[in-house]
């Protein structure tokens, strides 16, 4: 007996495994587990229930399983079978658990004990199966024991093999988890109900079977009713043949059948009715159907159906039901004995022969059918009576199952479907027994015929058996369960219908369906290539007819189209949802792709169906339906969306259209896909002028606000469509005023709608929407590709004025591309323009970085032709970690954006203007388009100019420099030359030569670098003392500055390189090169030296602020970023995140000269901050201009050779060699419009402060105009400008970069606009833009250059501003009111009569050999002579600025008096230039420059004495010494002197002092000519002079006592000099009118 102790396993037991290599070493280790754990006294006892326990156990099922467990297991087995006091089951379910059980599982256990009988493992499983409980496992065993009259266990005995059912049997299940307490209590009463049927159907078994017999012995005629001997002999041996186990007895019952009612009789009940008495009850024939009587009281002796109740016992079918029926005398039915029960296999499975009753029906059928049984049909018919179920066999009588059996043989000869239908006498079972070809037959098949039949019969249940043979048919029989109560009608022969349709080949009607809707031709293809493509669940879902569809779809995907798609509606769904079928090659669609792709249309996906097809070339498609509804629940017209529905999907899954939140129009407006684009487009394009409503919003306002959405696509279609503008000329006034009929009034009605609207935000998003399709000039949205597609990318142009509160500076014009893939804009300053395209990555502002670009192109461009434009793109699906796909796809994006802006653009064919096809200007004609690379674009040059050659574009290779055909701005090095111009210069003034001695650098950029690399290689002696870009650092604190310069060559001449490739042998101590990804870097204490600082280790980034802060003579920066900003600014204010950790102030700078080789390097505040601390530097586009002067240069170059070459007069590869052969001529040109520029720019800032008030009239001046926003230029105020002239402060380097070049661009444009260009003299300007080469070929050519307008403007402008200063035409303007145009003639001809380019470059070439102020004051006096010139021409000549005229008037007689000017002069005048001469020669300047620069203040008299000499009698000679003499005596020379000290404090008064100086130049030649025209004068100058001094004494004198007072006043005021000059104009007129009488 088992004690109760608790069992506790040890911790090695509890996680060793079970040994399942073999049963006898599974044995052995868990007996000696219980030896260990049990007290000897059990051990015996539990070791002989473990041999019976688990004498059939599969171990394997024990694998992985604990020993502890397992242990458990058994001793929970051992205490459960340890007591059992009754004949019922005990039954126990519970959750093991170590502290409970002192063993645990996953799985709830079930513990059976019952004495050992049939059925019970069956019947287990049956109610674990009924309540969908899946077992992991079962153990079952049936272990012999003697117990005591308490039921506890006295002995294990040994196992008796040799008998079937003896001892206990104990049943062990492991089942899915029952946490739930309620649950395993209701699950261990359905395992006690199924028991005590098991034992109530096994314990009268016996009593049943042998009922059976007794009733078969007492078979006679007498109580067989009409049977005859030989039947009731078949019927006692069928009786016997059941009682042979051939079926198992579950129940039995006897019936009376009187006239009235059939009535169980008391008593006789056996079996598991004994249990249910509720199923023993009476049927009166008053309440069943008249063919149910009629069958109980029919003659027959037996009567075969099935149960209405599923048995409980052994199988889960519903029990077969034998009635044996008892006849009295009269031959009338009287009583009925019932068996309930189930055949048994070897019932099922015995040989009909063998059957009695079967045997019988068989030879009937088979006489019957007149068969011979050894031929085809006989043997078929053998067949189906021996494939026939046993159970329907008996049911059925001996004429139905002929007729049955004959119908299925002629079935099976025309392979078709057939049904046979059998109601169940008692009416509570319909069997169906259903033939399909079994070609055709398949689960789903079954399943749709059991649907059908289960629906049509009203069934509660149903069983089936199927049958598949060698046959063509397969068999089915569907037993249905049917209320008996109803009165159940059906047709059978619809029912045979419906099923032929089900089971019939859904292949064969797809080939009707095929040739149906492709005709015959097509359909062959497609039935041979489709017909077994399409998976059995496809044909369970779709119709062969809607299969015939799909295919043509399908079709096209294995054709190589990438997707296809199908958009419908079922005719019985609702209107508010819509299916959608994809086709895809191959894979299936994840719906992670497909998703978003609905929700942004606004559909929501409620139902998604997969389906695979593989056609006959092994192909496979993937066709996915989705059911769709609108996300608001709206009805969709199927109709008009379709169209629409589709061709967005695809474009959205192709990449051409973006899946966003504006796909909602779709189905809110019935917008196609570009329509939705279009609006996309512009809402991108608000992102970038800095609308600040996000575009979720933005689309939420269109599709809000349907009406006028479609208002404004309306408006967009009737200024753009070409369709509705045919037979009008793009651009033309008929055209602008018929679409302004239309849009005025679309104008009207979005105003109306407009003011419905009562959201702020989106009554802005609405109206910028309209402002901005005003504001477009033109569009390529209606271009379509060369096979008819649309384009998948949208191109803008707008003008930028029109828009309001555009960001500033705002360009003339713009273009804005768009597509999913790219975006940019293309900003202009004026027609002719150019400027890089950049490769940007600033998604979000990529329009702000283009737009500083832009405003520093501007002024940058002062020195070209055109005017400053810049353009940038963001590639917006680069991949990742993919260098090659990158490129590739920059290079793509590259090619959309050229392209786009191209097809906006106007071209020139035979000199005539054409427009873009397909597209509606509403501005003039605009045919230069010139771009160049930038940041991200340096080699893509080519590629914009084939682009430019396939669209026939005039400019060819000119479309965009520095291809391979052009001039390769590093090769040439030329960028970082004219930045070394500007820190030449720079040097130069402080008195240095970079060129011959050594100086420190501190530089941004690596080797590599173009702007970098070629700067630091432009002297010998550069030190650069460190250096870093975004890798490293690089330091060598004391370089050998000729070591160092032969290594960065050799960097630079390696296809790649960074600072690593450096030799670190030549690094002087202390240096290294470190990188930028390091943690931390150790300083040396040359380091800190260097750099004044303290730390011994710093992280990289505060390295590089230290280093930025250090002291160097020069800093160069050649990389990308910024770097400086003023103490004024913020990090935000910078826009460059990635260096905001390392950048410092302009306050901080620490070097002497910074060169900007690079972009953007320093904010402006910070240039001018640095300047005001007393450092030198210009500006980024002043210094780096040199590479958009180089591509333009190339520009005009290529489009002179590309006329020449059109005319024939030139070939190709001539064209190609002349420009290889000009790149040194070209970078000459270059660089000396550089060093002119600085050169101007450094003259200006050394007078800057005597001429502020000139600076601050000519800012409000250009502001005034709108022509310059001060703010914006960072220029200073009014009030800014007087403090600093307060303070002795002038204007900084900067801020004059940025005047020079506004002055120029503006100049520029003026010229343009004026006739100067078309003067025949100015035809030779051009001459000096161009190489020497073409002068001396082309020159007719170049006379005619297209641009030949624009080049000389541009050129004139840059000369006289670069000669003459920066307010020099405002000056002019101002003081004489004349035009740019006629102070540029005056210019001219004052520069060419005095020879100023001559004496410039003279005074240029003294570089390094003069100080740079001598240079510059020489210089001075130079612009001094000719802007007096220049006034004394437009003063006397202003009708008459005539270049040629003047020009022969004046030059030969300016030579000869200039060449002759010491022999001239006297008296003070000549003390003085011999003291400027002498002066001159002691400090270098050779004696031809020092003799016209000590004379040019007294060379400006030339002009006058010229003019006298016109006007008086004498040689040149003569009015020259009168002219000069007139002068000395009467001290003009002086008083002039003394008008030139002035010292202006206003306007005004400068104003004052230039009239003064002309009175005195008029009344001074008036004088010399009154004297030379006096009548009977003195030939000698001299005496003629001293008797015109006596004949005017009176005057002269009053003039004399005039000057005595000037000399003894110390500040004369303006009024005394306007007094004197009334007394000279006094002397003068008397002297002319003495002449005269």
């Amino acid at each position: 007996m088992m004690s109760d102790k608790n069992y506790n396993l040890n911790g090695t037991l509890r996680m060793k495994a079970v040994d399942t290599r073999n049963k006898k070493a599974f044995f052995n280790q868990i007996k000696s587990a219980v030896k260990d754990q049990l007290d000897k006294a059990e051990v015996e006892e539990v070791n002989k229930f473990i041999d019976q326990l688990f004498i059939s156990v599969f171990i394997n099922e024990f694998e992985g399983r604990r020993i502890s467990d397992l242990l458990g297991l058994i001793i929970s087995a051992w205490k459960f079978f340890n007591t059992h006091q009754s004949d019922n089951a005990k039954v126990e379910v519970f959750n093991p658990s170590l502290e409970e059980h002192a063993w645990q599982s996953s799985h709830t256990v079930v513990m059976v004990l019952q004495k050992n009988t049939p059925f019970i493992v069956d019947s287990v499983r049956m109610v674990l199966a009924a309540s969908q409980i899946k077992t992991h496992s079962l153990q079952y065993s049936s272990v012999q024991c003697v117990r005591d009259e308490n039921g506890l266990i006295d002995e294990i005995t040994k196992s008796k093999q040799t008998q079937a059912f003896t001892g206990e049997a104990i049943i062990f299940i492991e089942v899915d988890k029952h946490s739930d307490e309620t649950a395993r209590q209701n699950l261990r009463q359905s395992i006690e109900n199924a028991l005590q049927d098991v034992s109530a159907a096994v314990n009268d078994y016996e009593a049943m079977n042998d009922t059976a017999i007794n009733i078969s012995n007492n078979v006679s005629i007498k109580n067989a009713g009409s049977s005859n001997e030989q039947e009731i002999d078949e019927a006692k041996k069928f009786i016997c043949w059941l009682s042979q186990n051939r079926f198992t007895f579950l129940s039995y019952l006897k019936y009376k059948v009187t006239s009235k009612s059939v009535d169980p009789v008391k008593g006789s009940e056996l079996g598991l009715i004994k249990l249910h008495p509720e199923r023993v009850q009476a049927i009166k024939f008053n309440e069943i159907h008249p063919k149910t009587k009629q069958h109980i009281l029919n003659d027959n002796l037996f009567s075969f159906s099935k149960d209405s109740v599923r048995s409980k016992v052994h199988r889960s079918s519903y029990s077969d039901v034998i009635r044996i029926k008892e006849f009295d005398s009269k031959g009338e039915v009287a009583f009925e004995h019932c068996f309930f029960g189930l055949y048994t296999a070897s019932a099922y499975s015995e040989n009909l022969d063998d059957t009695p009753l079967l045997r019988l029906k068989k030879q009937y059928v088979i006489e019957k059918s007149g068969l011979n049984i050894h031929d085809y049909r006989g043997k078929e018919l053998q067949q189906l009576l021996s494939a026939y179920p046993r159970d329907d066999l008996f049911q059925l009588d001996k004429d139905a199952l002929f007729d049955e059996l004959m119908s299925t043989l002629f079935v099976q000869e025309r392979l078709r479907a057939c049904l046979f239908m059998r109601t169940d006498p008692y009416g509570g079972f319909v069997s169906c027994q259903v033939y399909v070809p079994r070609e055709t037959y398949n689960t789903s098949i079954r399943k749709k015929i059991q649907n059908l039949l289960m629906d049509e019969l009203n069934g509660q249940d149903m069983d089936y058996n199927t049958f598949i043979s060698d046959s063509d048919l397969a068999r089915t029989i569907i037993n249905i369960k049917v209320d008996p109560t109803e009165n159940l009608a059906f047709n059978a022969c619809k029912l045979e219908e419906r099923i032929s349709t089900i089971a019939s080949l859904w292949e064969d009607e797809l080939e009707s369906s095929l040739m149906e809707t492709y005709g015959e031709e097509k359909s062959s293809l497609y039935i041979n290539k489709f017909r077994n493509a399409f998976s059995s669940s496809y044909q369970e879902d779709y119709s062969p007819r809607r299969a015939a569809i799909d295919v043509e779809h399908i079709n096209n995907v294995g054709l190589g189209q990438q997707l296809d798609m199908s958009f419908y509606r079922a005719i019985y769904e609702d209107d508010k949802v819509i299916h959608f079928k994809l086709f895809h090659i191959d894979q299936p669609v994840p719906l992670s792709d497909v998703m978003p792709i609905f929700e942004h249309m606004g559909f929501r996906v409620i139902g998604e169906k997969p389906y695979e097809t593989l056609d006959k070339d092994g192909v496979t498609v993937w066709v996915h339906d989705f059911t769709l509804t609108t996300a608001n629940k709206q009805s969709i017209d199927i109709q008009k969306i379709r169209g629409a529905f589709e061709s967005l999907f695809i474009k959205v899954w192709q990449g051409e259209a973006e899946n966003d939140c504006f796909n909602r129009l779709v189905i809110a407006a019935y917008l196609n896909w570009r329509e939705i684009s279009m609006l996309r487009s512009y809402a991108r394009y608000m992102r970038q002028i800095r609308v600040g409503n996000s575009q979720d919003f933005i689309s939420d306002t269109i599709v809000k606000n349907v009406k006028l959405t479609k208002i404004l696509v309306a408006f967009f279609e009737t200024r753009f469509k070409p369709e509705l503008n045919k037979g009008l000329s793009s651009g033309s006034k008929t055209v602008l005023a018929k679409e302004t009929d239309v849009a005025d009034t679309l104008i009207s009605e979005f105003h109306i709608e407009l003011d419905k609207v009562l959201n702020l935000s989106e009554d802005k998003i609405l109206r910028v929407y309209l402002d901005l399709m005003k504001a477009t000039m033109r569009t390529n949205f209606f271009q379509r590709n060369e096979d008819g597609s649309d384009k998948n990318f949208i191109s803008f142009k707008f003008k930028p004025r029109l828009i309001p509160n555009v960001p500033l500076p705002v360009p003339l014009y713009e273009i804005f591309v768009y597509s999913p893939r790219i975006e940019g804009v293309h900003l202009r300053g004026g027609k002719v323009a150019r400027g890089g395209l950049r490769w940007s990555d600033r998604y979000e502002d990529y329009r702000t970085e283009v737009l500083g670009l832009v405003k520093a192109q501007q002024v940058k461009n002062a020195v070209i032709v055109p005017v400053g434009a810049k353009g940038g793109f963001v590639a917006k699906k680069l991949p990742q970690n993919d260098r090659d796909g990158f490129i590739k796809e920059g290079i793509a994006c590259y090619q959309i954006f050229i392209t786009g802006l191209l097809n906006v653009t106007d071209n020139l064919v035979d000199g005539k203007v054409v427009k873009p096809t397909e597209v509606i200007c509403h501005d003039e004609d605009d045919y230069y388009l010139v771009v160049a690379a930038d940041k991200g674009t340096a080699t893509f040059s080519d590629i914009a100019n084939e682009i430019s050659f396939d669209k026939g574009h005039w400019l060819g290779d000119a479309f965009a420099s520095g291809g391979s055909q052009g001039y390769d701005h590093k090769k040439m090095g030329i960028t970082a030359k004219g930045a070394w111009v500007s820190v030449q210069r720079h040097f130069r003034e402080m008195g240095r030569d970079i060129q011959t001695t050594p100086f420190t650098v501190i530089g941004i950029g690596d080797m590599a670098g173009d702007v970098f690399g070629n700067g630091m290689l432009l002297s010998r002696y550069t030190k650069l003392v460190c250096a870093f870009n975004h890798m490293h650092i690089f330091f060598d604190p004391s370089p050998d500055h000729e070591e160092s310069f032969v290594e960065r060559k050799r960097l630079f001449d390696l296809p790649r390189s960074s600072w690593s490739d450096y030799d670190a042998k030549l690094i002087s101590k202390g240096g290294g090169i470190f990188s930028r990804s390091d943690k931390s870097i150790p300083i040396s204490k040359e380091m800190q030296t260097m750099l004044s600082i303290t730390d011994k280790k710093l992280p990289p980034n505060q390295l590089i602020n230290a280093i930025l802060k250090a002291e160097a003579d020069l800093l160069w920066i050649g990389g990308i970023g910024t770097y400086v900003m003023a103490s004024s600014e913020t990090h935000a204010d910078v826009g460059d995140k990635a260096n905001d950790a390392l950048r410092i102030t302009g306050t901080e700078l620490n070097v002497k000269v910074v060169g900007e080789g690079g972009n953007l390097g320093m904010t402006q505040l910070s240039r001018i901050e640095f300047d005001k601390k007393g450092g030198r530097l210009n500006t980024d586009f002043i210094d780096n201009a040199a590479g958009v002067d180089c591509s333009d240069h190339e520009v005009n170059i290529k489009i002179l050779f590309n006329e020449i070459l059109q005319a024939g007069d030139l070939t190709e590869k001539q064209r190609n060699k002349l420009l290889v052969d000009m790149t040194d001529d070209v970078s000459e040109l270059v660089l000396n419009n550089n060093y002119r520029q600085t050169q101007a720019i450094s003259i200006a800032h050394r007078d800057a402060l005597s001429r502020t008030e000139e600076y601050r009239r000519l800012i409000n001046s250009m502001e005034s105009c709108g022509k310059l926003n001060r703010g914006l230029e960072f220029l200073p105020s009014d009030e800014e400008i007087t403090e600093r002239k307060s303070l002795g402060k002038r204007l900084t380097r900067p801020e004059l970069s940025v005047l020079i070049s506004y002055v120029k661009g503006d100049l520029k444009e003026e010229l343009i606009d004026s006739d100067l260009p078309d003067n025949p003299y100015l035809i030779s300007e051009i001459n000096a833009v161009f190489p020497q080469q073409i002068i001396k070929k082309y020159k007719t050519q170049l006379h005619g250059h297209r641009l030949r307008r624009e080049i000389i403007s541009t050129h004139v402008a840059n000369d006289m501003v670069n000669h003459m200063g920066i307010s020099f035409v405002e000056r002019l303007k101002q003081s004489t009111g004349a035009t740019p145009a006629s102070i540029s003639m005056a210019y001219i001809i004052a520069r060419d009569v005095f020879n100023l380019d001559h004496w410039w470059k003279s005074i240029e070439a003294l570089d390094n050999k003069v100080s740079s102020d001598l240079q510059m004051s020489m210089m001075a006096e130079l612009m001094s002579l000719i802007r007096r010139a220049c006034r004394w021409l437009i003063r006397n000549r202003r009708s008459e600025l005539n270049v040629t005229d003047n020009m022969e008037k004046f030059k030969k007689g300016i030579a000869q008096i200039s060449k002759s000017l010491p022999s001239y002069l006297i008296g003070s005048s000549k003390d003085i230039w011999v003291s400027k001469y002498e002066s001159l020669k002691e400090q270098g300047v050779p004696e031809d420059i020092a003799g016209t620069v000590a004379g040019a203040s007294h060379l400006y008299a030339a002009l006058g004495i010229i003019e006298a000499q016109d006007e008086g009698d004498g040689s040149l000679s003569d009015v020259a010494n009168a002219y000069y003499i007139l002068g000395n005596r009467l001290e003009l020379i002086w008083f002039g002197q003394q008008i030139n000290k002035l010292t202006p404090l206003t306007h005004w008064q400068a104003l004052a002092r230039e009239a003064f100086r002309e009175d005195l130049d008029w009344q001074q030649r008036a004088l010399t000519v009154g004297l030379l025209k006096s009548k009977g004068a003195n030939k000698d100058i001299e005496k003629r002079i001293g008797a015109w001094m006596d004949q005017h004494e009176e005057l002269v004198t009053r003039w004399q006592h005039t000057l005595t007072e000037f000399k003894a006043t110390e500040d004369a005021e303006f009024s005394m000099y306007s007094v004197a000059l009334r007394e000279l104009l006094d002397l003068a007129q008397s002297t002319v009118h003495a002449v005269k009488v």
